[in-house]
């Protein structure tokens, strides 16, 4: 088949590298998050999981934003020292440590529990705590714990501090899944062992595909509440 005698032009050939030229440049044009404007001051912000990695560059950087910024960590002492470097690199002194194991339900409500009491509001929830590569465990509380902590404890959360979210609106829950969610498996029986995923990177899959339909089904309930995002490292679906 032949083409029209326009597309076949050579400036059109010229023209398509152009724009592909065009486009390619603009992906990799780099995006600094201190060129941000936004301002939080009054905001109160929670990120779970925030002593390291993911977590500890967002508070980071809602500190910078000069928002309350309340890091929920298992771990004290590696909590007090992100605390103390998120200050210093930021000058904002309300930037606060609160002890959370996602992995116990009983930390989960406890956590929650001290927030409703202490808080007035609660502008923007970043459910960033996750682990992977743990061995097969059940814990006191009957539940797998790579399920627990990736899934079930983010969820009841979230729920707990719902009520103070939508008083906050427009506020937001940020969901951080993986890219990996695409190979996982959603059923019900792994959070209490009764069906075991075959390895640690299929646990792992699985807890991130149930913080994808999570997500999806949470903005469904709360559309025109406020927001929610889905953080896939390297992508962000927003709606």
């Amino acid at each position: 088949m032949e083409l029209p005698s326009a597309c076949s032009h050579p400036g059109w050939f010229l023209l398509a590298l152009l724009l592909g030229l065009l486009l390619w440049a603009g992906r990799r044009r780099s995006w600094d998050p201190r060129k941000c404007p936004t301002d939080l001051s009054g905001k109160t912000v929670i990120v779970t999981g925030a002593n390291s990695g993911i977590g500890k560059c967002v508070a980071l950087e809602l500190a910078r934003r000069n928002a309350r910024t309340i890091l929920a960590c298992r771990n004290r002492e590696r909590g007090q020292a992100a605390v103390e470097e998120i200050r210093a690199a930021t000058g904002n002194p309300a930037v606060l440590l609160r002890l959370l194991d996602t992995s116990s339900l009983a930390s989960v409500r406890a956590f929650a529990q001290a927030v409703l009491r202490e808080e007035t509001r609660l502008d923007v929830l970043v459910n960033n705590a996750g682990l992977t590569g743990l061995p097969f465990a059940i814990t006191p509380e009957g539940l797998e714990q790579t399920f627990a902590t990736n899934y079930l404890g983010p969820f009841l959360l979230t729920n707990l501090l719902l009520d103070l979210l939508k008083a906050s609106a427009p506020a937001r829950i940020v969901n951080v899944s993986s890219f990996r969610h695409s190979a996982g498996t959603a059923d019900g029986r792994y959070l209490t062992g009764q069906e075991r995923p075959r390895s640690f990177d299929a646990a792992y899959n699985s807890t991130k595909l149930m913080n994808v339909l999570f997500t999806a089904e949470l903005a469904r309930r709360l559309q025109g509440t406020g927001g929610w995002h889905q953080l896939l490292p390297g992508d962000v679906q927003v709606q």
